[in-house]
């Protein structure tokens, strides 16, 4: 009974992936997914309603891809990431994608790896990148799109490893560099600014 009990407190998941549309769905993950702590699949937050993660906070690996926020569902009253401290994996994407109130990345602060491709985009209150400090390694390529509060890349600080392209475009108030601190590219470095 032990052993049975020990194997329900990590375990994977969720082959077919989860949407979470609504925070109520997110409020009762662990009581409907008990001892699910690596979604195999893909993982979308996007909703309306959606104003904390804390329910998901078991979550410690995602197999697939981790979007928040989307064209359809724009998460309206999202600050940061809270709740997502357990996070250290993602083998696909993480996409951070028109979320209007998102003020930081803080929550993310544990993840290490993203097999994929890292995309911000439309994220207009986002400044910097605070919150991923102990992100070392991307597999893919960094897409830094349409974000207008973006100041600078802090929170990048320890990234040393990227698979390919690096491309930046119309954050228009981006006044640095810092915080990028990749030394080798092994593809391109695009930075593409709005001209009014």
């Amino acid at each position: 009974m032990a052993i049975n009990s020990l194997f329900l407190l990590s375990q994977p998941c969720l082959p077919e992936g989860i949407h979470f549309y609504e925070q109520d769905q997110i409020d009762s993950f662990q009581s409907n997914y008990p001892g699910c702590t690596e979604i195999e699949g893909n993982v979308l937050i996007a909703g309306y309603d959606i104003d904390n993660l804390y329910g998901i906070s078991s979550i410690t690996a995602i197999g697939g891809n981790l979007t928040i926020g989307d064209m359809d569902f724009i998460n309206i009253y999202l600050t940061d990431l809270s709740g997502l401290e357990n996070l250290e994996s993602v083998a696909g994407n993480l996409d951070i994608f028109s979320n209007d109130s998102l003020q930081s990345l803080v929550g993310l602060n544990n993840l290490m790896l993203i097999g994929g491709s890292l995309r911000i985009n439309d994220n207009k209150l986002l400044t910097n990148l605070s919150g991923l400090e102990s992100l070392s390694a991307i597999g893919f390529d960094i897409e830094v799109y349409n974000n207008d509060g973006l100041i600078n890349f802090i929170g990048l600080d320890n990234l040393n490893t990227i698979g390919e392209d690096i491309l930046i475009a119309n954050n228009n108030n981006l006044t640095n560099m810092n915080g990028l601190s990749i030394t080798t590219i092994p593809s391109r470095l695009i930075i593409l600014m709005l001209i009014m």
